[in-house]
């Protein structure tokens, strides 16, 4: 079977929160996102490795777009429920970088904006992340408070 994402062509995996299910503003008053995510039981789960890039996508919001970059920081678990959770990094940015902003840089094929409701986790390949580190190079410096 031929996979859509491989550790070759991964370039960052994306954790999506729907603020209509889960609160943004504590995250935004923490500066980070959850250190803990659910991610479905399947083949990209299995891929998820401590150290790899993870960026932090708001849905159904005027601001829609990523919050913030971090990284995977242990190995998936599994909890009593039997439900997976990746653990992460992720410090938010002071000005998410906006859907507009992406589409307009020639991102409009992104999964996320292909499959909104796809379970998590989603991905960049690392064509697309590429393209979208300039972009998050100032954000993250904002967000860390290096000038």
């Amino acid at each position: 079977m031929n996979r859509a994402v491989t550790l070759e062509t991964l370039g960052a995996w994306v954790i999506k929160c729907n603020p209509r299910k889960t609160d943004v503003e504590p995250m935004r008053a923490a500066g980070a996102a959850t250190p803990s995510w659910c991610v479905a039981d399947n083949y990209r789960t299995r891929l998820i490795r401590p150290t790899q890039r993870v960026l932090f996508w708001v849905s159904a919001h005027p601001r829609r777009g990523f919050w913030g970059a971090g990284d995977v920081t242990g190995d998936v678990t599994r909890d009593d429920a039997g439900q997976l959770h990746v653990p992460v990094r992720i410090p938010l940015f002071d000005e998410p970088l906006t859907a507009a902003e992406l589409t307009a840089a020639g991102l409009h094929s992104m999964e996320v904006f292909r499959s909104p409701q796809q379970a998590n986790p989603s991905w960049l390949s690392r064509a697309e992340l590429a393209l979208i580190e300039p972009l998050l190079a100032s954000r993250v410096l904002r967000a860390t408070g290096e000038t």
